[in-house]
This record gives structure tokens, C-alpha cells and sequence, in this order.
């Protein structure tokens, strides 16, 4: 409860989580500390055998993205994380999966061996499962224009005549068949969507999910959420009564 008043007492305009290239003052994490405030207006789960898509509304405030992507970015250093039932995982933040949206050919065509795009792919392809963050609507326009720009990618490889090797059964995207693997209603309120989509990418393991969570079970969430970024080594600013120093640095993972 100390780092909750921590953050309560904080002006609004106070940085109080920097972690790599993410950051958040109390203004931004006011959206845990109140049950009514939401991160997201929809969510839904799909798949595909290999490459699964979490989905979350891109409607998302850019303070609530900063506080979604700075936990992913904890989540994501944690081999227990990454390690899956039915594979490893790869969890990509909202930024880049809108960049992979947005990939069309022409953007694509001056891209190298060497560039990010191209590297990023070849990441995802060593990953049985790819969990994401950005989303769609219940007609999926988002998510199919996000398989078409990993499409645009993967032929993208192709066309630089790079030699690849996949842990996916295949690459043809647009054939993909999407199965909905949850059908029932998990979520009761409008304001935690957010939340929802980070208890997926964390548990989720590839067929189902390694531990049920309710609605009931996002109070309590949020609030472990906001002491979690605030007293996180990672986290730049010091100062919170949780934190705690570590003897080795950590490693961001790029």
C-alpha cells in the first residue's frame, strides 16, 4: 500500500515510471488506480495453430499505450514468459504491431538484410507463437490488415533472396484460418480490456490458457499493475518505498 500512496500523493504531471523507452506520471497511471477508467473498448481472442493474435482496440489512449507496452517490455525479459506449453512465445508491444500493419510493398521496398523490419520478422518466424497487443473490432478490419502487412514482410524476405528457416507449419497468411479459441464471455465491464489482454499474452499457452482469471480478478490487477511499474529495477526513477536495488544490472531485451 506504500507505492499506492506513493503514486496517490504524486502531482499529475510527476514521472514516476521510465522504463526504455516508455514512461508514465501519475496522470498516466490513474487509469489502475480507478476501476471505472479503461484501457481499451474491445477485446478478442484469436488464433491461428502457430501465430496468435491478442487482440485489443486500437482506440487506446497514448498514455494508457505507454503503461500497456512498459509492462510488455517487462514481460517480455522473463524466460518463464517466454516459455510455453505448446512453444515459446514472442510478445510484440502496440507500436510495432501498428508499424506492421502499416507495411505495405512500396514502404517495404528499400528495406535491407540489416534493417529492423526485416531482423523483427525473422524473429517472429523463430517463435512458435507471436502474442500481440494491437487488435481489432468484432469484424476484424485491423487484424486482417495486420496479417497483410506480415505478409508483405515475409514476401519481402523472399524478394532480398534471404535464406529463412520458421517454426510456423507454413507462411501463407492469407490462407490462415481464424479459430476462436475462447466462446465465452470472459469479460463483464467496459473499462479493462486492456487488462485482459495482458493477462493473455502472460498466460496463454498456446491452446489454452496455464491459469484462469475472472473479472473479479482485475481490481486487484490494476493496483499490482501500477506498483509493478513504479517499483520495477528497470524503472529509471527512483524513489518509490517498493523499490528495491538489484547488484546486476538487467537487460533490457530490444
Amino acid at each position: 500500500m506504500a507505492t499506492i500512496q506513493y503514486i496517490v500523493s504524486a502531482s499529475e504531471k510527476k514521472e514516476l515510471v521510465h522504463i526504455d523507452t516508455y514512461s508514465a506520471t501519475k496522470k498516466d497511471l490513474q487509469c489502475l488506480l480507478e476501476s471505472s477508467m479503461y484501457l481499451s473498448d474491445a477485446a478478442s481472442t484469436t488464433s491461428h495453430n502457430i501465430f496468435l493474435l491478442l487482440q485489443c482496440c486500437l482506440t487506446l489512449y497514448n498514455f494508457v499505450l505507454q503503461v500497456i507496452n512498459a509492462y510488455i517490455r517487462i514481460l517480455k525479459a522473463q524466460p518463464s514468459i517466454q516459455a510455453r506449453q505448446d512453444g515459446d512465445a514472442y510478445l510484440e508491444t502496440t507500436y510495432f504491431s501498428t508499424m506492421i500493419r502499416d507495411d505495405s510493398t512500396t514502404k517495404l521496398r528499400d528495406q535491407n538484410e540489416k534493417s529492423f523490419r526485416v531482423v523483427r520478422t525473422l524473429t517472429y518466424l523463430q517463435h512458435d507463437m507471436v502474442l500481440d497487443s494491437m487488435g481489432s473490432s468484432s469484424r476484424r478490419p485491423e487484424l486482417d490488415q495486420l496479417l497483410k502487412g506480415l505478409h508483405n514482410r515475409i514476401n519481402h524476405l523472399a524478394y532480398l533472396k534471404m535464406k529463412t528457416q520458421t517454426k510456423w507449419k507454413d507462411v501463407k497468411l492469407k490462407e490462415w484460418r481464424v479459430v476462436e479459441c475462447i466462446n465465452r464471455r470472459m469479460q463483464t465491464d467496459g473499462s479493462s480490456c486492456g487488462l485482459f489482454v495482458l493477462k493473455f499474452m502472460k498466460l496463454w499457452a498456446g491452446s489454452r490458457l496455464s491459469s484462469i482469471f475472472t473479472q473479479k480478478d482485475m481490481t486487484n490487477f490494476r493496483l499490482k499493475l501500477a506498483v509493478t511499474l513504479v517499483d520495477y529495477p528497470w524503472n529509471k526513477v527512483k524513489g518509490s518505498p517498493g523499490y528495491k536495488s538489484t547488484d546486476v544490472d538487467e537487460a533490457i531485451e530490444k
